[in-house]
């Protein structure tokens, strides 16, 4: 579990935990802090709820923040004020803001509990406190806003210097052979997939697909061009695309002549590769796609555009658990032609959205996840598709999932 919901998990058995201590010292009423701990548990029920969360969108986290420090400062005020144990939840919830949230989170908790602080001061009356409690008062007000300034330094210094030990972001130093590798993956997993219809099948005494037998003949193609050979001619018997022009995509595996600009049908090319993930993980989650228009031929090398949107699709798919939805839409937009793939994955911070497409860059919640990848995903895809005239965009939110948004010039066909 990462970002939004180990973040209020995380929150709501913290305040349970201290109010257990508080208890047992003795402090304050027990019925009322009772309450306070039933009421946090409460807001993890409700903050954590799918069709809440959708319904608030971006503002369940900062309405999630304002109720567990609402219930703190009410705990503060019953257990002794600043000299309570609950002051350490506040420099604590930023930390963890930070580490599950990112750095947004934590700026909002901070200055929401400095707030706090100024309102419990003003509310217990106007007088300056004896030199007794400002001690107090001063250490539970500046702890939250001191270790943000510290984690701020931190982050700044970590981010530079991995950045500056980072080879991979130099193009003349990347390793082009885990770059194909990477590619390959996919081809290989679909080319799987078929082999396992189509030997299925074999069992029943059925005839094999012709559709599934001319798709794991595209993947193989495809394989061949990644690494960098010709597509093998098909042997005697084999389907071709003039034997079998309704096998999808055919343009994608067909290079055109030097002279002519390469153009590719993303209906054709994301309709084959929504039927082939389907197939592979539709157990898993759901896959839809959309198409606005029944052809949206691109100026754009297909084969690209195969690495491109495997590559994108791989990631939705990877970090979506269980019982999620990948989303893919295309449609025109003036004279471009986009692609929108939308999942409800993990997501990420503002801090990991900035470097997703820093080359071997991987967030904290796809390590955590224990999902295999070197962070070539989309920094690669990035490349294929500016060197095809095309754009790229990422929106994320840690615990809401992300959305691609892919441009490219529509050939003059279109």
């Amino acid at each position: 579990m990462t970002g939004y919901p180990a973040h209020r998990v995380a929150s709501s058995g913290l305040f349970a935990l201290f109010s257990l201590i508080a208890l047992a010292l003795g402090m304050g009423e027990a019925r009322l802090l009772a309450l306070a701990t039933g009421a946090s548990l409460v807001g993890l029920f409700v903050f954590t709820r799918a069709g809440f969360r959708t319904a608030l969108g971006h503002f369940s986290s900062p309405l999630a923040t304002l109720a567990d420090l609402s219930l703190l400062f009410c705990a503060l005020s019953l257990t002794g004020g600043f000299r309570s144990p609950y002051g350490l939840l506040l420099p604590a919830g930023v930390a963890l803001a930070w580490h599950l949230e990112g750095r947004s989170a934590a700026r909002f908790y901070a200055l929401v509990s400095l707030l706090g602080v100024a309102a419990l001061v003003t509310l217990g009356g106007s007088r300056i406190p004896p030199p007794a409690e400002l001690f107090p008062l001063l250490a539970t007000g500046l702890a939250a806003p001191a270790l943000l300034a510290a984690l701020e330094a931190l982050g700044g210094e970590q981010g530079r210097r991995e950045d500056a030990r980072l080879p991979a972001s130099r193009p003349s130093q990347r390793d082009r052979n885990a770059e194909i590798l990477h590619d390959l993956k996919s081809p290989l997993s679909v080319m799987r997939v078929y082999a396992d219809l189509i030997a299925e099948a074999a069992r029943r005494g059925e005839l094999p697909n012709q559709e599934y037998l001319a798709n794991l003949s595209r993947e193989a193609e495809l394989a061949e061009r990644l690494v960098g050979g010709p597509p093998s001619e098909p042997r005697p018997g084999t389907l071709s695309p003039e034997t079998h022009p309704e096998a999808a995509p055919a343009a994608a595996s067909t290079a055109p002549p030097p002279s002519t600009p390469a153009t590719a049908d993303l209906v054709e090319i994301l309709g084959s590769l929504a039927t082939a993930y389907r197939l592979s993980y539709g157990g898993r989650l759901r896959i839809e796609f959309i198409a606005e228009r029944p052809e949206l031929a691109v100026l754009a090398d297909p084969v690209a555009l195969q690495r491109a949107f495997r590559n994108v699709l791989e990631n939705a798919i990877k970090y979506t658990p269980q019982g999620g939805e990948v989303r893919i839409r295309a449609g025109a937009a003036g004279p471009h032609a986009f692609v929108v793939v939308k999942d409800t994955g993990m997501g990420m911070s503002d801090d990991e959205r900035a470097r997703a497409f820093d080359f071997a860059f991987r967030g904290a919640g796809a390590v955590a996840s224990g999902a295999r990848g070197k962070g070539l995903g989309l920094a690669l895809t990035k490349e294929i598709l500016e060197a095809n005239g095309g754009k790229i965009s990422l929106s994320s939110e840690a615990g809401f999932g992300s959305e691609v948004t892919i441009l490219l010039p529509f050939s003059k066909r279109s």
